[in-house]
């Protein structure tokens, strides 16, 4: 029998009918998601896989889950496609899959939900939405017990029920990004020169080399944090020398790229830029490099959001439901790597063209045909 793995093993994972993009995104996501432990198989990896992702939207999709099916009985098989294929006799995905239904998917196999050959309700793969990466404290209840056997009338447990993030004006806090830390590390990456910064105690906390892309950090994680959220903390930044990273020193390193997203985070704190408007639109002129650069809450589905189409945080809050706070650090991140625009008289060159029905996608955006969402934000984006 197939074994189940427990939450602390690795999962391996199968994908067939994929090309390269697509396994990309996979890997992001179970990159991502931290109650179990995915791994996207390799091709010509020869270790049997938990589970089996196929596309079946190719011309064999569909007979090549039926024959690994009859070939290896016991294997989980989760298919993916644009169309609902409701009379499949496994579970179907429909594109574009979203993490809100691939790990609830994924779970259910390794739970041993619907099995191939037996349909599950009435499409044979309905898989309803939750939010797997937000986790909500429950209220304090009395235990129910389960229904069992012996006492069939017993009354399941009702799962808590989901709060959808509100974003009230009135309790947003502001940030000067050009301030601080974060303010300094901006000024060293514009002028393109090495510096170091050193606290109030003369100690140096970072060594910065721009144009190696190359930060050399000498204070730990919890000391950048607590100053990154000073507003005037104690810092100066001074031209380096050979002598002034002792040879003893405890040293980590990392790009400047990633230490400046990291900052940008840690200094929004859950507040707003105070260069971004509630209800004016931002868009991002790329991706992120979400592989190299730390993971923050929802960034993969933020990122999707704001490349397509500009939208304003309230709007971006509403449509996605995320937590204003990890928006607003999101958005900070970005922004302290120069990949937003918005329309801001300190940032000329940053502005977002205004959208008409015949306004091309910018160059800096992949150039993919809009979808009606897409459409229908280009024109509320300003709401």
């Amino acid at each position: 029998m197939t074994k189940n793995p427990s939450n602390s093993d690795s999962i391996p994972v199968r994908s067939i009918g994929m090309d390269a993009r697509k396994e990309a995104v996979f890997r992001m996501a179970f990159k991502m998601f931290t109650r179990r432990r995915y791994q996207l198989l390799d091709t010509g990896d020869t270790q049997a896989p938990a589970v089996t992702i196929i596309d079946v939207d190719g011309a064999e999709g569909m007979a090549i889950a039926h024959r690994l099916h009859s070939e290896q009985p016991e294997q989980r098989i989760l298919l993916t496609s644009v169309s609902p294929q409701a009379d499949s006799v496994f579970p179907v995905l429909q594109k574009p899959v979203r993490m809100e239904t691939l790990f609830p998917a994924l779970e259910s196999l390794l739970n041993g939900g619907p099995a191939p050959g037996k349909p599950a309700g009435r499409s044979g793969a309905t898989v309803m939405p939750i939010r797997p990466e937000v986790t909500i404290p429950a209220p304090s209840t009395p235990v129910v017990p389960s229904p069992t056997a012996a006492n069939p009338s017993a009354p399941k447990p009702v799962a808590a029920p989901r709060l959808t993030p509100v974003l009230r004006p009135e309790e947003i806090r502001h940030f000067n990004p050009q301030a601080g830390l974060l303010g300094l590390l901006q000024i060293i990456r514009r002028d393109q020169s090495s510096a170091i910064i050193v606290d109030g105690q003369q100690q140096i906390i970072l060594r910065l080399d721009p144009m190696a892309d190359q930060a050399i950090l000498l204070a730990d994680d919890e000391y950048l944090k607590s100053l990154a959220r000073e507003e005037h903390p104690q810092l100066q930044m001074r031209a380096p020398n050979h002598a002034d990273v002792p040879a003893h020193a405890s040293t980590r390193r990392l790009t400047l790229q990633s230490l400046l997203w990291q900052m940008g985070a840690w200094t929004a704190d859950g507040r707003l830029s105070q260069q971004l408007q509630i209800n004016a639109p931002v868009q991002l002129k790329q991706w992120p490099n979400l592989t190299r650069l730390t993971m923050l809450p929802d960034a993969l589905r933020l990122a999707a959001f704001l490349a397509r189409s500009p939208a304003s945080p309230a709007l971006t809050v509403k449509m996605l439901r995320v937590e204003p706070h990890d928006l607003f650090n999101f958005l900070a991140a970005a922004d302290s790597l120069g990949l937003l625009r918005y329309n801001t008289a300190e940032n000329p060159d940053n502005r977002i063209q205004p959208a008409t029905s015949n306004a091309s996608t910018p160059a800096e955006i992949p150039a993919a045909k809009r979808s009606f969402l897409g459409r229908l934000l280009a024109r509320i984006s300003g709401l």
